[in-house]
């Protein structure tokens, strides 16, 4: 009862500190993979997104340099120049001539779909080009002056988009449009003699936009100065901007790139890339797509999950060995304490015979009773496991003792030990006289008689005792099967305790390189070496 219940607690210990140190893995995978899988999900997306949005900022940026390049022609071509200088009346040579030559050029310009209306203006007159969609009879050199964005657009230092889309001004139902206003100077002068009046159409960012493909719940933006316009239904509505929550620092391609975490005119949480574009404070971005992120996160779950689990079944199998081998240990040592039972009443027993044998005169009674005697005292002792050297190689004097009159003299066992500090090291109990025996019984007995000889002594940083006879050998697969087959090394002396369990033993007590090795030739004899470490 005693035995059952040290094993049931050595299993449940066992069982604790395997199943709490595969929790403590478990969760260490988890929260490493987690993080490492979600950096690596964030940064995969954040960075593909980019990749698209910059070919939408490329597409944008080429339209722009066109918007740019016909605004630089105006304010720097000689016969605008003129025109300004002159004030010309509408229908005269240099009006018409200066028209002709900024239709020439509006024509040849690749981005003149994005540019509806575009004016030259002076105190009296104008100059105007425009889509016949969008013609009007307003009299833009003295309505232009009035609009509230002209005198702060006309004296910015650059192009300035700070007022956001408009309504065309001169036209009752006009398209959403930038204004676009710069001065013109005198061909001599660098005073202000009127000014160039553009309207940039929002398709130009739109038609860009459209081609751009992105989840459902994902959206693009367009950022202006002071305004932010999401893209839906191929068209630009203004949103409200975002509240941005963190940067997120490392997370893009190129440097320019801006990532943050933030929350939308919808209220969601996403993360937002945000590139510039060709114009000054103007910048695009792009969601992240939620249903793409939580997609890539559940595959990434069940690769964690897999991973887990494959951890939790290797730890258990590692247990249920560990436990296996724990019960085998626990057997052996068991099995040599069943063979101790009421040695203190046999060993009083013979002791009697041993008295009356010496009256009687009868000298090998007495002494091989008093070697059996010895023997059992010994096993008295207790259940100790290791045992010095000493009293093992006494208690093998005393087997060979009583296996010497039991044969007739015809069995002699020799004990040569090298050095005597060797009989100061510790061995497992019982594992010389099991190899002994298995000498007798298959070495010297089927010969009729022989010579067994155990010889100790150091071999690096180990004690290596030899047990050989010159008996009549065996085969190869007869040594090999009396290490791996317990059936084959039953030994005479302890029931269930032969060489097989002895070299099991060994292993548990000291692990390798610790244990039995045999070597044997046919006819000619058997040698058993025994290998334990130098421990007292």
């Amino acid at each position: 009862m005693k035995k059952t219940k040290i094993r049931s607690l050595f299993k449940n210990r066992i069982v604790f500190f395997t199943v709490t140190a595969l929790i403590i893995v478990c969760a260490t995978v988890i929260f490493v993979s987690y993080s490492v899988f979600q950096n690596y999900l964030e940064k995969s997306l954040i960075r593909s997104t980019e990749s698209s949005l910059r070919l939408v900022s490329d597409s944008i940026d080429t339209q722009l340099a066109n918007v740019y390049r016909m605004a630089r022609f105006c304010r720097g071509n000689t016969a605008i120049a003129d025109y300004i200088d002159s004030n010309p009346e509408p229908g005269s040579v240099i009006s018409v001539a200066t028209y002709d030559r900024i239709a020439e050029e509006y024509g040849n310009n690749s981005s003149s779909a994005y540019i509806p209306r575009l004016a030259i203006v002076t105190d009296d007159h104008f100059l105007q080009i425009v889509n016949a969609t969008y013609s009007s009879t307003a009299n833009i050199s003295k309505e232009l002056p009035a609009c509230d964005f002209f005198y702060p657009l006309l004296e910015a230092d650059n192009y300035d988009f700070s007022t956001g889309f408009i309504k065309d001004p001169f036209f009752k139902n006009g398209i959403q449009v930038l204004p676009i206003v710069r001065p013109i100077s005198h061909r001599f002068s660098s005073e202000t003699g009127g000014s160039l009046f553009m309207e940039v159409s929002s398709a130009l960012f739109s038609d860009s936009f459209s081609r751009y493909q992105i989840e459902e719940d994902s959206h693009i933006y367009l950022n202006l100065p002071g305004h932010c316009y999401c893209f839906k239904d191929s068209s630009l509505t203004e949103v409200n901007g975002f509240l941005v929550r963190e940067k997120l620092k490392g997370a893009a391609l190129m440097p320019e790139t801006e990532v943050s975490k933030v929350t939308d005119f919808r209220g969601i949480n996403t993360i937002l890339v945000t590139i510039p574009v060709d114009a000054p404070g103007c910048t695009i971005s792009c969601s992240i797509s939620l249903t793409q992120l939580h997609s890539k996160q559940l595959l990434m779950w069940v690769t964690i999950l897999a991973v887990s689990l494959g951890i939790t079944a290797a730890g258990l199998l590692v247990m249920r060995n560990r436990i296996h081998d724990e019960k085998e240990k626990n057997d052996l040592e068991y099995k040599m304490l069943q063979s101790q039972i009421n040695p203190h009443f046999i060993y009083n027993t013979l002791n009697s015979i041993k008295w009356m044998a010496t009256i009687q005169g009868s000298e090998g009674i007495a002494e091989m009773t008093t070697a059996l005697a010895k023997l059992l005292k010994s096993l008295s002792k207790g259940s100790t496991l290791q045992v010095p050297i000493r009293e093992e190689l006494s208690l093998l004097r005393d087997y060979c003792t009583i296996q010497s009159y039991r044969y007739g003299g015809t069995i002699e066992v020799g004990i040569c030990v090298d050095d005597p500090s060797i009989e100061d090291y510790s061995i497992v109990k019982f594992t010389l006289q099991p190899l002994v025996e298995n000498a007798i019984f298959h070495g010297i007995e089927p010969k009729g008689s022989g010579h067994i000889n155990v010889h100790l002594y150091y071999e690096n940083d180990l004690i290596r005792i030899d047990v050989s006879d010159d008996g009549v050998g065996m085969t190869k697969e007869k040594a090999e099967s009396i290490l791996k087959d317990r059936s084959e090394t039953k030994s005479d002396f302890f029931r269930e305790f032969g060489v097989y369990n002895v070299n099991r033993r060994l292993l548990f007590e000291y692990g390798e390189p610790a244990g039995i090795s045999i070597t044997s030739t046919e006819g000619e004899g058997t040698v058993m070496t025994v290998r334990i470490p130098a421990k007292k």
